[in-house]
């Protein structure tokens, strides 16, 4: 569990750390090849390089070291998820695509479940957070440390969106996830699902109108350059774990799961405040790089999405009783 000790302790170095160089995988020990599907200058890819890339060898006492495999190099989200789960990667930053086969795992992306980042970092962290650690054991993952990609927005080239009608008729590409597919449809968009490593060109090429994703990921994708709306919705929170196949970290030595494990709760810690930092600051940045940026009334996207998170929840077993924890936290 990532506690607020270790988390002000790491927090408190991280200025440093988001000015130090990129750090590439070190020589000798075990490699550890970590896949993503985040831009290079994103906090996910920055926080895993200037300190999970660093710890690991040193708490390992060089036994162990990582290389950092960003931007789909490794494959989609899909594809990166199964290899860590079947061995053939060795680990990665997994989350919601686990809801196909482990639908309990979806339940924390239904809409409007997170308030803010203070609500979402004290469910991950407490009893909620061990239940879904429990459920990605299941798919042979073992969850080191919780992170964060942030809450999601939609982006498009048609139209500013004030309310959900604004979002009729526009061809939203969206994750292949079913929670996702769903809330689109919802909303009123024409949902295309597709890969995040397809996205762009997409966009430019205009086979899609729009995508939905926290806006630091905008700004680290350039998607600003094939995009000229931006509406703050924060419909969905995105979450993901830094992950590893749970046969090879069973097969570590005592002392090396310790090191993998320290280094991944600081390399959280560390994201955790990028993230918060990068949300608060980006959406004046896209405005200066010429996206008009909204402000919808979520009362009014809440009410439209209700029927999707009551649907979806229903059909898990404690699913509603899971949310109403939530809600309480």
């Amino acid at each position: 569990m990532l506690t607020r000790k270790t988390f002000l302790k790491c927090a408190g170095s991280a200025a440093a750390l988001a000015i130090a160089q990129p750090v590439l995988a070190q020589t000798g020990g075990r490699r550890l090849r970590v896949a993503n599907f985040y831009a290079a200058d994103h906090a996910m890819n920055r926080a895993l390089r200037d300190v999970f890339v660093p710890r690991l060898v040193e708490y390992s006492k060089g036994a162990l070291n990582a290389s950092i495999h960003d931007n789909s190099s490794l494959g989609s989200e899909r594809a990166l998820t199964e290899g860590v789960r079947l061995g053939t990667i060795e680990m990665g930053i997994t989350g919601g695509l686990l809801a196909a086969s482990l639908p309990k795992v979806g339940l924390l992306e239904l809409p409007f479940v997170f308030r803010d980042f203070a609500h979402a970092w004290r469910t991950f962290d407490g009893p909620v957070g061990q239940e879904l650690a429990g459920e990605f054991e299941k798919a042979r993952i073992k969850k080191l440390a919780w992170v964060g990609n942030g809450f999601r927005a939609f982006t498009n080239s048609v139209r500013p969106i004030n309310s959900v009608a604004d979002c009729r008729g526009i061809r939203m590409r969206m994750p292949e996830n079913r929670i996702y597919i769903e809330t689109g449809r919802a909303l009123g968009f024409n949902v295309v699902t597709m890969p995040f490593g397809e996205m762009f060109t997409a966009l430019s090429q205009r086979v899609v109108d729009g995508q939905d994703n926290p806006p630091p990921t905008v700004l680290a994708s350039k998607l600003y350059e094939v995009q000229e709306h931006l509406a703050i919705t924060n419909h969905i929170f995105s979450y993901g774990g830094i992950s590893v196949n749970k046969r090879l970290f069973d097969s570590l030595p005592a002392d090396q799961k310790q090191a993998l494990q320290r280094a991944a709760t600081e390399t959280a810690a560390v994201q955790r405040q990028m993230i918060e930092k990068d949300s608060a600051e980006v959406v004046g940045k896209l405005q200066g790089l010429g996206m008009s940026v909204t402000r919808p009334k979520l009362e009014e996207f809440q009410r439209a999405t209700e029927a999707v998170s009551a649907e979806l929840a229903g059909k898990v077993d404690g699913g509603p009783e899971l949310l109403r924890r939530i809600a309480a936290g």
